[in-house]
This record gives C-alpha cells, structure tokens and sequence, in this order.
C-alpha cells in the first residue's frame, strides 16, 4: 500500500508562510499559503508525526535590507522559530536551505515566482525549495 501521509514538509517563512509537502517517494500531496503566525501554528498543530524531514528557507539579514528591518520584529525568523520547535516534537531533521537556491530551484521545476503577485509567490517559493532539496538529495529526478 503506498503512503500518503506527508513526509516532507518545505516552507518559505516570513508574514505569510507559504508551505508544501510530500510523501515518502517525493510526490507532491499539498500546498498553500497561511497568513499570520498564529495560522502557521494551528497548520503546524495539525500534521500528523509522519514527517520526518523539514525544509525551510533561512533568513539572514544582508546590509542592504538591513534599513528596511528597523522595528522590525523579524516574522521571518520568528516563523523560522515556531517551525523548528515542531520539527523537534515530529523528531524531524531540520534543514535550512539558503534563498541563494530560488533560481536554480525554478529552472528546475519550470515554476517561476517571476511576474507574480507577492501574495502568490510563498506557497511556489516552498514547492521549488523542497524540490530542489529532493532533487539535489536524489529522493526523485528532474522532470524534462
């Protein structure tokens, strides 16, 4: 019997944190995008212990952002947070994969963010990231 329960779990954090699973062999099972923090933690609440691998993206604060960011309460990091401490109480590994992969990650899903609205950019920005990390770990190959 094949597993559907999700396995892999990738987020793009921030404000509204866009997220996408899969199963056990690399299939994508769901997607979407929460808008606040307290929606990210009720979706998180909600997942059942199956997953075992977490990808997010990481934030660093380059210096040219850094102005931008004052007073800032930093909901990328804070929404970073909230995702660890679940991926501990899965017993999930936790990875943090750089923003340096989005482009790369597009070509090789052929799903660019490129001419989107912000607003629907999360949710494509964490299917690109965790496909890039399931290509790039050998878990499924890219589609041509």
């Amino acid at each position: 019997m094949e597993s559907r329960d999700p396995y892999y779990l990738a987020c793009d954090p921030g404000k509204a944190t866009g997220w996408a699973t899969w199963d056990d062999k690399g299939n994508p099972l769901d997607m979407g995008t929460v808008w606040s923090h307290d929606q990210l933690h009720d979706l998180l609440a909600a997942f059942p212990i199956t997953i075992k691998v977490v990808i997010v993206e990481d934030f660093t604060l380059f210096a040219k952002r850094a102005k931008s960011q004052i007073g800032s309460n930093m909901p990328a990091s804070l929404a970073i947070g909230k995702i660890e401490t679940f991926s501990k109480l899965w017993g999930a590994a936790f990875i943090k994969q750089s923003s340096s992969v989005k482009s790369i990650a597009e070509r090789l899903t052929g799903h660019s963010t490129k001419g989107k609205p912000h607003n629907q950019t999360h949710v494509l920005d964490a299917y690109n990231l965790g496909e890039y990390w399931l290509i790039k770990n050998k878990i499924k190959q890219v589609k041509l």
